[in-house]
């Protein structure tokens, strides 16, 4: 009798856990503002548009959407996944991170936006045994969203700084 009421106990216990909704976590998304003085909105777009032909091996193929007047360009791209240590690093070879980019310009300013954050794993095999692919989202408070942010922090100071030499070289030749 002992043993019924501790498996009745349990299999409750465990239905409960099945049938709860999944916590649900708010999606990362960072932004970053640069003043770039001394740059119009038209030289600072141009200068984004430089740097996506740089940075990307195909800018066509990343750019999805453009708008010289609003001063907007938005893409698509995908890098390595950041990884700190080695442990982690090892966990994550051969995963991406894929990611929209929205770079909004303005008289001496630039916003340099970055979500649809996802990390992302083709299927491959290990020891013959086939791994399944995945593709998740990363999340706002998570430990992947601070190597992220640090990672496109990076590349954003990247950007921001080439913009402004950019556009010395473009006017002292």
């Amino acid at each position: 009798m002992k043993n019924i009421v501790i498996a009745s106990i349990l299999g409750f216990g465990l239905v409960g856990c099945a049938i709860s909704p999944p916590v649900q976590s708010e999606p990362a998304k960072f932004e970053k503002i640069y003043e770039i003085n001394g740059l119009a909105k038209d030289q600072i777009y141009d200068g984004v548009r430089q740097w996506f032909a740089i940075a990307y091996k195909s800018a066509d193929a990343v750019i999805q959407y453009e708008d010289k007047s609003a001063g907007t360009i938005i893409g698509k791209g995908n890098m390595a996944f950041p990884c700190t240590g080695a442990l982690n690093c090892m966990a994550n070879q051969n995963v991406l991170l894929t990611f929209t980019t929205r770079v909004d310009s303005k008289d001496g300013k630039m916003r340099v936006t970055y979500d649809d954050l996802m990390k992302k794993s083709n299927p491959s095999y290990s020891n013959g045994i086939r791994l399944n692919g995945y593709e998740i989202p990363i999340a706002k408070n998570s430990y992947d969203a601070e190597m992220v942010q640090s990672k496109l922090n990076l590349l954003s100071d990247e950007m921001a700084s080439k913009i402004q030499k950019q556009q010395k070289v473009n006017s002292d030749w």
